[in-house]
């Protein structure tokens, strides 16, 4: 099921036949750099599971980005449910096939995510947690109206909140 889409890309809720695709994106170490390091296929196994929990309890998740022009699976952006600092927060989370970097894809999903969040979800306000070495992840957030808030420690690391409200977005 379509959940969102722009002119290049759909976003849709991930089924078991996307599995294989995940994994492959997900073992991948330059695309995991920045992401503690690269998951093993029963480790994506886990997180799907994770994701249909999530899904079937909270109403939202990471969802599947598929590429219009070759109709394949390129990555996922989404929203999840997160504590940071204490308190409950809706963060947005992207990770995109290294082979399809540096086209506006990643900036293009998340967009899409920010705007559906704001008007499907009704949430006033979105947080993404980035490592602070991923430059291209925080330009991303930046080009979507995400404003660097401070470095935090979250899950025993330190990565940068970033932050956007409803309210900062032009009516």
């Amino acid at each position: 099921m379509v959940v969102t889409e722009t002119s290049r890309l759909l976003l849709r809720y991930f089924t078991w036949d996307d599995l294989n695709d995940m994994a492959t994106i997900y073992a991948d170490p330059v695309g995991m750099a920045f992401r503690g390091s690269p998951r093993t296929f029963e480790e994506t196994q886990q997180l799907f599971k994770w994701i249909f929990d999530n899904d079937s309890q909270v109403g939202f998740e990471m969802w599947a980005i598929i590429h219009k022009a070759d109709n394949r699976l390129i990555g996922s952006c989404g929203l999840i449910p997160q504590e940071v600092e204490g308190q409950p927060e809706t963060e947005m989370g992207y990770v995109l096939a290294k082979e399809y970097w540096g086209q506006g894809l990643a900036t293009e999903a998340a967009f899409a995510v920010r705007d559906y969040g704001f008007e499907q979800l009704g949430c006033d306000r979105i947080v993404a947690l980035i490592n602070p070495k991923n430059i291209a992840s925080q330009n991303v957030a930046r080009k979507i109206g995400l404003i660097y808030e401070k470095d935090i420690t979250h899950l025993e690391k330190i990565v940068r909140l970033y932050v956007i409200h409803k309210s900062s977005l032009p009516s």
